[in-house]
């Protein structure tokens, strides 16, 4: 026991030394934990705030709950937008008016060919030819800028041509061509 007495006594500046490096990690290990928990403390104030006996569970639930519920309504409404957008692209959002002479005599511009095509170019072409003592009318269905059935007038061919430029690409926003 002597000599245990005496080793101490001979390193007792060695094991103080220790032990105030111990104490120092400690002291440093709670001031650390101090600010993480005043940290928290706040995150669940704020968290918290304005809720009446407080019950965090319960409230990530009701988060899950919103959380699932919005992702829900995303999916309707981008299922409802492809298939707007599927009927969209088979509406009649591409016109185009040619008015012409069709006679070349002093009738004026009274005949006309009408473009009326979706996305696709497809539709139907309306043309009124007008003279002094007559006016006859043609429909002739398109698929795809073409008619598969009748031979089409240049007249025709160049309100198809101005249809089929998209809204969005076109100089004005006027689709009739005087």
């Amino acid at each position: 026991m002597d000599d245990l007495n005496v080793t101490l006594s001979n390193n007792l500046s060695y094991i103080f030394v220790v032990f105030g490096i111990i104490f120092s990690i400690m002291l440093g290990l709670v001031v650390k934990l101090n600010l993480d928990l005043t940290r928290m403390k706040k995150r669940y104030l704020k968290m918290t705030e304005g809720a009446d006996n407080v019950d965090i569970p319960q409230i990530l639930l009701e988060h899950a709950k919103n959380i699932n519920a919005a992702l829900e309504e995303s999916h309707k409404v981008s299922a409802d937008f492809s298939r707007l957008n599927d009927i969209l692209k088979r509406s009649i959002t591409r016109v185009a008016v040619i008015r012409y002479n069709a006679f070349h005599d002093d009738t004026a511009d009274l005949s006309y060919s009408i473009a009326l095509l979706d996305e696709e170019n497809s539709g139907v072409i309306i043309s009124s030819l007008n003279g002094r003592e007559f006016t006859r009318s043609y429909v002739k269905p398109l698929v795809k800028g073409e008619s598969p059935k009748y031979k089409l007038t240049k007249e025709e061919l160049q309100a198809i041509k101005e249809a089929a430029i998209p809204p969005e690409d076109r100089k004005d926003d006027s689709f009739v061509d005087d």
